[in-house]
Order: structure tokens, then C-alpha cells, then sequence
């Protein structure tokens, strides 16, 4: 099949199942990803994860962090710094300690337990925006903090990731360690503080031209060259062009109708694309999987999530109910997981079986998150009701 054919394929699939989950009162990522799992290797095999649709699928989920950065106050944002950094700490730190705890129990060596744990840690931020966009929840407290854990979490992750292909290499007390680390930091600091200057500076400046869709060009230019510098620092595109729509988000939203239309083209076309992908990196069901690892491998992945986040967010919002559904928005583990998993079980670190474990946890997270976070923000707007 072309390329082009795959994509409609694909596009068609996606709106359609997605328009079905909104019918039945859930997130359209939903019956996105289950278009991928439909069309994909996993079922049907129409479809495969080819360089072409991961392309779109890139610049899908750079959309939707820059997009959903936009949209957020940076003022507001910053304040909750310290809530989103004691927030991933909970949510990084009790998903870690269980998974190692699990992993030896199981039987694995030190470094399959250490990747356990680390496998555990990282939240997928864009199954958690998506969810949170469906939801009109972006910007309540809990929405907030969730997104702002998240994104401590994916470079945490990351890091500690990079760390575990050290010492599965031998070189854990090498470059190959401290570079990501230094790189990560320099990154950090020259786009949060250097670039809100400059990239304001930069989109007045496109503001002024004579072509009237130059701002549009800007946005989307700035959005992918923000990415860009994050991948090269060894971080995920979705962290730069998140800060980078964080940045531009006051600009961005003078303008209703440009922020309307970059709007409605990501998530009629790159965002859903995005989202089928993930369905499409799910290999073919197996039975080749260690069932008696499974459902406590499962119990952990959201155990500790929704601990770790309830507990860190806990200080920081009113109630019972705004910290637990910060716990399950940290719980989806996606795209992330799913490619760091391949390359361990390429490199020798893992195993079939644990790598299809690994898949059914994931899946397992990803479906399960959107339809908790629906049920809890929902009793959570009745419990406010009701007062």
C-alpha cells in the first residue's frame, strides 16, 4: 500500500472510532490508538509503523505538546514549579523502588530490574495532554500539575534510561553518562530563560511582515526547531516544543483565530496520526508472556503511579480527589516505553517474554487511563456540585 493510501487509511479509522468514543462519552484517543492496534501488526497488519507515517507521527506529538503549552498561563505554569517538581518526585521515586522490588522478587538480575523500574517511571505526556484536552481539564489545578509532573518525569526518565545503556555497556562511570546529564541542563537553561526573550522577540518580529500567514509559519517553525534542539540534546521532541508553546503562549492567544486554526489543523490531521502510531508499534498478541509477572507487573505500573502522585501532589490541592486523579494522570506509559523496550530487547537486555510484558502493561495503561481520568474528574465536578 502507498503511502498516501496508508494515510487516509488511517485518518479515516482514526476519526471514525474516535467520534465513537466520543459518542460513548470518552476521550477520542481512545478509538485513535485503537485504529493503530486495528490496522496494525497487532490485529490486521494493513499497516505498518514505516519511517513516513512516524514522520507525521512526530510532528503529531510536537503539535500537541506545543499546542497544549499555548494554552496554559507560563505565570501560572511557573508557580506550580515546585508542586510539579515534588509531584514527579513521588511519581518517579515509588513506580522505581516497586518495579526494582518486583524485578528481584521475580528473579531478574540487578540491570533488568534497574530497566523495571525505570520502564515504570515514565509517564507518557501525550496520552496524558490528549486525555486532558478531551476533558476541557487542561487547566484545573490537577490538569496543571499533571502536565507539570509529567514533563519532569519524561526527562528524568530519560536520563536514568541513558544511565541503564551505560551500564548495560560498561561504562556507567563514563561520558556516556555525564554528557546527556550536562547536556540536558545546558539545554534547559538556554531555552527556558535565554529563550523567553528571544522567541517573543522572534514572533513579534514575523508578526510584522507583509505575508499574512507569516505568524502561522513562525508558530510552526518555532514549535519544530525547539523539538529539534530537545532531540539533539537526547531528550524527547515533545519537552521542547511543549517549553516552547509555554513560551509563546500569551502571543499565541491574542490571536484567536491564529491560535484557532494551528489548532484545528494538528488535531484534525498530525495529533490523530500520532496517536494511531502508538497503536501500531503494539507487536502481534502472544501467548509468549509470563503470566505469573503480568498482573502484578500491571498492579505496580498503576499502584505506584497513582501513590507517587497522590502523595507528592497532596500538599498542593484541596481535598482527596484532585490529588488521585493527578496519580492516575501520571499512570499512561506510551510511545516512549514502547521504542526504549525495542532497543533493549535488540541489545540483549531483555527477553521476548518480559518485552511482551512490557507491551500488555503498556496497552493496558494507555486504554485504562483516559476512562478513569473521565470518571474521576466527572465525580470530582459532582463532589463540587453538590457543595
Amino acid at each position: 500500500m502507498s503511502p498516501l493510501l496508508e494515510i487516509i487509511l488511517i485518518l479515516t479509522s482514526a476519526k471514525v472510532l474516535g467520534e465513537l468514543a466520543e459518542r460513548a462519552g470518552f476521550p477520542s484517543l481512545v478509538g485513535e490508538i485503537s485504529a493503530g492496534i486495528l490496522l496494525g501488526p497487532a490485529l490486521l497488519g494493513l499497516v505498518l509503523p514505516g519511517e513516513t507515517i512516524e514522520i507525521f507521527s512526530d510532528i503529531g506529538i510536537i503539535a500537541l505538546l506545543f499546542i497544549s503549552g499555548a494554552q496554559l498561563n507560563i505565570r501560572t505554569f511557573t508557580r506550580s514549579e515546585k508542586a510539579g517538581a515534588v509531584t514527579a518526585a513521588g511519581g518517579i521515586a515509588v513506580p522505581f523502588v516497586l518495579g526494582i522490588l518486583l524485578g528481584f522478587l521475580s528473579g531478574f538480575d540487578l540491570v533488568v530490574s534497574l530497566f523495571i523500574g525505570i520502564t515504570l517511571s515514565v509517564t507518557s505526556i501525550g496520552i496524558s495532554v490528549r486525555t486532558l484536552v478531551d476533558l476541557r481539564q487542561l487547566k484545573s489545578s490537577a490538569g496543571t500539575l499533571i502536565v507539570s509532573a509529567a514533563v519532569i518525569d519524561d526527562i528524568v526518565g530519560i536520563l536514568l534510561l541513558s544511565v541503564l545503556m551505560a551500564l548495560a555497556a560498561g561504562t556507567a562511570a563514563g561520558p556516556a553518562v555525564i554528557l546527556p546529564v550536562l547536556l540536558t541542563i545546558v539545554f534547559l537553561i538556554v531555552v527556558v530563560y535565554a529563550g523567553r526573550k528571544i522567541i517573543p522577540w522572534l514572533f513579534e518580529k514575523a508578526g510584522r511582515a507583509h505575508t499574512h500567514e507569516m505568524p502561522y509559519s513562525a508558530a510552526i517553525i518555532i514549535a519544530l526547531a525547539t523539538a529539534a534542539l530537545s532531540h539533539g540534546v537526547g531528550l524527547h521532541y515533545s519537552i521542547g516544543a511543549f517549553i516552547a508553546g509555554l513560551i509563546l503562549g500569551d502571543s499565541i492567544r491574542r490571536d484567536r483565530s491564529l491560535f484557532d486554526s494551528i489548532s484545528d489543523f494538528a488535531f484534525g490531521f498530525f495529533v490523530s496520526i500520532f496517536f494511531v502510531f502508538v497503536g501500531l508499534l503494539f507487536p502481534p498478541f502472544t501467548s509468549e508472556v509470563a503470566s505469573f509477572f503480568l498482573i502484578p507487573f500491571i498492579a505496580v505500573a498503576f499502584a505506584g503511579k497513582i501513590i507517587g502522585g497522590y502523595t507528592g501532589s497532596r500538599p498542593f490541592l484541596t481535598g482527596k480527589r484532585a490529588p488521585l486523579m493527578v496519580g492516575i494522570g501520571l499512570c499512561p506509559r506510551g510511545e516512549i516505553t514502547l521504542v526504549v523496550a525495542k532497543v533493549a530487547l535488540t541489545a540483549g537486555i531483555v527477553g521476548s517474554v518480559l518485552y511482551s510484558s512490557i507491551v500488555i502493561m503498556v496497552l493496558a495503561t494507555i486504554l485504562s487511563t483516559p476512562f478513569l481520568l473521565t470518571w474521576g474528574f466527572h465525580s470530582l465536578e459532582q463532589s463540587k456540585d453538590a457543595r
